[in-house]
């Protein structure tokens, strides 16, 4: 059997860089640790040299043994040193092709490629770690050109091929596109909210810097903090959350500078970031969702980041989901939106059916209750832990919120959500993308005539929910009943109705 083809030579240095890089924060640690101890020495000469030549081993034996070739409608994929394996993806499987550039790839003219299919896990199906861009496109077509898709349930049938028939390689026009611009990326890093996140991390980090500075030093400094007031003690917490945001700014603008989305025939082709050039194809049919998400920072202004929920694609950071517009104003949406989805655009004169009141002592309840979970025992605990009472406000505004943007609605064979954690969230999925349909009724919301609504689609990984809380009870069968009877239109008229949607 033909063996196929080898990544490129550089797959070598490449893995053996990115292994000393994943090391260096253990390696700076014993460093620092070695050298209180005496053992820096011992360190430096023997299990630094040892690690390398391992590392460069590993590396070369890893690019020996992995091979890829297309063959048959199918991606046969063989590697493993000691353990051999096997993998065959059939064509009309593949969910998402990424492909990206580091740091360590530029260095080489190479890209990176993510192959997944649906059901694949969280790590993708297929990591081919350095190809020659040619290549990699070569193989992108080879694997999504020419799909047809049936109608009714979108799955992707491959073309005619014969063995070793390369596929139509003509490109399709760019038929959409849509970029951001930097001064819409310099806002989306200003209402990011990753401030949270990168304060967390710097807290995190200096919770460790005790174990590596001088002790007369260490308690020098956390005696000045100490005896200062709290003026300056506050003035101190400005600037490390200060600092934070500009970190995330940053952040920001590295991860999504150069945005890029555009349509070509049924393929998305989404590309983005500075340091590391990332671009993800993704087919339109293969799409189950979109979610409109309006930070809290971002609401004030007017502006929403679109998601889509797809079989493939999702990232880690993005919870399993992909960002189809980092960035853009609410009254716009629709129409960047119908440029590359025209299919779930739903106008917003459909509107959000409320909750009901009755619902809104529920909301206050969870949103108040984890507050003084926290709340109660620092009050009894710190000399002034009684001031964190005052975030129960907090917590019954949150409820409050939660419940008036909560709501739903159904557009022919759209079924709209919208739901509040801090973030507004407004999900629009078609009927034929849901997978199940749930009402439960617990025994309270028995009592209170509620129910909770909840679909199923295909995500990344195995899946994703939806669901929306505490909806009346006769609601709750209605939408069911439009799930699973088609060409049943259910009559809300009895609810009152939100006039617009708050994204």
């Amino acid at each position: 059997m033909n063996e196929g083809k080898r990544l490129h030579g550089a797959t070598v240095v490449i893995m053996l860089l990115t292994r000393l890089k994943d090391f260096i924060i253990p390696i700076i640690f014993v460093f620092f640790v070695g050298a209180t101890g005496g053992g820096i020495g011992l360190f430096a000469t023997v299990a630094l040299p040892l690690l390398f030549i391992f590392s460069a081993v590993y590396s070369l034996l890893y690019w020996l043994t992995y091979w890829y070739r297309v063959e048959d409608q199918e991606l046969h994929v063989k590697q493993g040193i000691f353990v051999k394996k096997h993998r065959y993806i059939q064509r009309k499987r593949v969910q998402s092709f990424d492909m990206s550039a580091g740091i360590l790839q530029r260095m080489f003219g190479l890209v990176k490629v993510q192959i997944e299919t649906a059901g694949g896990g969280s790590e993708p199906d297929v990591h081919l770690i350095a190809l020659d861009r040619a290549e990699a496109e070569r193989l992108r077509q080879t694997l999504l050109a020419n799909p047809e898709v049936t109608a009714e349930d979108g799955e992707v049938e491959p073309a005619e091929m014969t063995e070793w028939e390369e596929p139509e390689t003509i490109e399709p026009e760019i038929e959409a596109s849509w970029s951001l611009g930097f001064k819409h990326l310099l806002f989306a890093g200003m209402t990011s909210g990753g401030v949270g996140l990168v304060l967390s991390a710097v807290l995190a980090l200096f919770s460790q810097v005790d174990v590596l500075l001088p002790d007369a030093f260490y308690e020098t400094t956390v005696g000045f903090f100490l005896s200062s007031t709290i003026a300056f003690l506050l003035f101190a917490v400005f600037l490390i959350a200060f600092f934070a945001w500009l970190i995330s700014i940053v952040i920001t603008i590295v991860k999504y500078g150069q945005f890029t989305v555009i349509k070509r025939g049924n393929d998305l082709v989404i590309s983005r970031g500075l340091l590391e050039r990332k671009q993800l194809t993704l087919n339109v049919h293969r799409i189950t969702a979109v979610r409109f998400v309006t930070g809290i920072l971002r609401q004030p202004f007017g502006f929403t980041t679109i998601y889509v929920e797809s079989k493939g694609g999702g990232r880690a950071d993005e919870q399993q989901s992909t960002i189809l517009v980092p960035l853009v104003n609410r009254r716009m949406a629709n129409d960047v939106l119908g440029k590359f989805l025209p299919e779930f655009v739903v106008e917003d004169e459909v509107g959000i059916k409320p909750l009901p009141r009755r619902a809104l002592i529920r909301y206050m309840i969870r949103a108040v209750v984890p507050i003084l979970v926290v709340a109660v025992p620092l009050s009894f605990v710190l000399p002034f832990g009684a001031y964190a009472l005052l975030f129960v406000l907090l917590g019954i505004f949150l409820g409050w919120a939660r419940h008036r943007n909560g709501g739903f609605n159904v557009s022919g064979n759209y079924l709209i959500l919208q739901w509040r954690l801090f973030n507004l969230n407004r999900a629009v999925i078609p009927r034929k993308r849901i997978q199940a349909a749930d009402v439960t009724q617990s025994p309270l919301q028995r009592w209170r005539r509620l129910s909770t609504y909840s679909v199923s689609i295909l995500s990344s990984m195995s899946g994703k929910s939806f669901e929306i809380r505490d909806i009346t009870a006769g609601r709750g069968e209605d939408l069911l009943a439009w799930y699973s009877k088609e060409g049943v239109t259910p009559e809300f008229s009895r609810e009152g109705e939100k006039e617009k949607s708050l994204i």
